[in-house]
């Protein structure tokens, strides 16, 4: 990228955009194949806290110190910017406290706060849980991570039919608020007994259409759904049958050396490690980006991001957004939200007057 080249770009101080105008509330609509996709960012903050050693159903912490809800500030710069859906990350712990049994109140309207939020500044929904193919519960008195059919002291603890059972009752929960655009049935599951996944997804799908819910499901890849990883871990066809048809597979895509989104070494260290860094954006999709277009399945790349300011981080981001532009692939910056301090993938809007940080200028470039 030239720097000295002058950029038109909105990004999260430029010219406010309109509000009101249409992203792709309740499906992936059709686009001239070389437009630019509406951008799409996750909202972080009621997933926090999850990581303590007494986490569980029973102790999930307290909100606004272990986890945080966003601001209307926070929705009304970010939308400002050019972003037309918020993805929102959640833990089910905190929402069903036991299960099968029914939502806590707060929980729940924690989320429609969120929703209705969003809904205020023209923005759309995409609830988010947040839980890895996982739910922590207390056993014996200890915090213990129970995977979907996953035996622990030869029982198990979490199965398709838990997932059926909280889809439909967040179904229930929601309905009435038009700022849906629809669900991730689960962030990033991995470490499965295999075909439990499946199952799992299948369930919930089922039970949400019973329920008479009609929005989008978005359904993740095994193994961290990595995107490079595609086809090496999941089914070699779509495994999900939607009589409405509104199906989204959801992939990640990080571009440090471990695909973790860490970015421990800098891009120096990268760069020496992998000559063709610049490549690795395109070569990582292809394996996601192939199967959608031998299924004609939908797709989505659910998480991407790199260090915000850093400009050579940022100057990878046109080849990535192109790519996934060509193949009409929406794709959700990891990640805003108000509670971040100074985690470097972040996009939490800066304090007016702020110069715009390059992965910005990249994000929302004409």
């Amino acid at each position: 990228m030239d720097s000295n080249k002058k950029v038109s770009s909105r990004g999260l101080h430029g010219t406010p955009r309109d509000p009101r105008r249409p992203g792709l509330p309740h499906g992936l609509g059709p686009v001239e194949r070389h437009d630019s996709l509406p951008r799409w960012i996750s909202i972080a903050g009621l997933e926090f806290g999850s990581a303590t050693l007494e986490f569980c159903n029973e102790f999930p912490g307290k909100l606004q110190q272990d986890y945080f809800l966003n601001k209307l500030a926070t929705f009304e710069r970010l939308i400002r910017a050019g972003f037309e859906c918020f993805r929102i990350p959640f833990r089910w712990e905190r929402i069903q406290p036991r299960l099968g049994a029914p939502l806590n109140p707060d929980g729940v309207q924690q989320l429609r706060l969120m929703a209705s939020l969003a809904q205020k500044v023209g923005g759309s929904v995409l609830l988010d849980l947040h839980n890895y193919g996982r739910y922590t519960k207390r056993i014996d008195g200890v915090a213990t991570s129970c995977g979907f059919e996953e035996e622990i002291d030869g029982e198990v603890h979490l199965t398709a039919d838990h997932l059926a059972d909280f889809w439909s009752r967040i179904a229930h929960a929601m309905s009435g608020l038009p700022s849906i655009c629809g669900y991730g049935l689960m962030n990033e599951p991995h470490d499965l007994p295999a075909g439990a996944w499946g199952r799992a997804s299948r369930a919930a799908v089922e039970a949400l259409r019973q329920e008479g819910d009609s929005a989008r499901v978005f359904i993740a890849g095994e193994d961290w759904s990595h995107a490079s990883d595609w086809r090496r871990v999941n089914p070699s066809q779509p495994w999900i049958e939607d009589p409405l048809g509104l199906v989204t597979y959801e992939a990640h895509c990080y571009l440090d050396q471990d695909s973790s989104g860490e970015y421990r070494l800098t891009y120096d260290q990268e760069l020496e490690f992998d000559a063709h860094l610049k490549d690795r954006a395109r070569l990582r999709l292809a394996p996601f980006l192939s199967w959608l277009n031998e299924w004609s399945q939908d797709g989505i790349l659910g998480e991407f991001g790199v260090p915000s300011a850093d400009r050579r981080w940022a100057a990878l981001l046109p080849g990535l957004l192109r790519v996934l532009d060509e193949s009409r692939v929406p794709a959700i910056w990891w990640a805003a939200g108000e509670s971040w301090g100074d985690y470097p993938l972040s996009l939490q809007p800066l304090k007016k007057g702020a110069e715009p940080r390059p992965a910005e200028i990249e994000l929302f470039r004409e």
